[in-house]
């Protein structure tokens, strides 16, 4: 069983992936709502990086847009631990 700390870094992971690859696109809808959140707190420091997460979030949506979740809804779910948390270890990594 993955402990919260290894669900979050799988995530921070693809969210790197995807903020950094081309036409990546999330590939369910954990790592779409993930995507979305982060897009909207990088995108400060990070703007190309946090429009890459936001767009790839809203192309995965626009297919499935009954799996969007509100933010709350993305650490109630335990997709990460909290987002001052996601931003500062997202940051880090697109930082290199």
């Amino acid at each position: 069983m993955n402990s919260a700390r290894d669900t979050e870094q799988a995530m921070l992971e693809r969210c790197r992936q995807i903020a950094t690859t081309p036409d990546d696109v999330p590939r369910n809808q954990a790592e779409a709502n993930v995507c979305r959140l982060a897009g909207m707190i990088v995108r400060i420091r990070y703007p190309e990086a946090g429009a890459r997460l936001f767009d790839a979030a809203t192309t995965y949506f626009a297919e499935h847009p009954e799996q969007q979740v509100a933010s709350a809804e993305v650490v109630r779910r335990g997709w990460i631990i909290n987002a001052p948390r996601l931003r500062d270890r997202l940051e880090r990594l697109l930082a290199g």
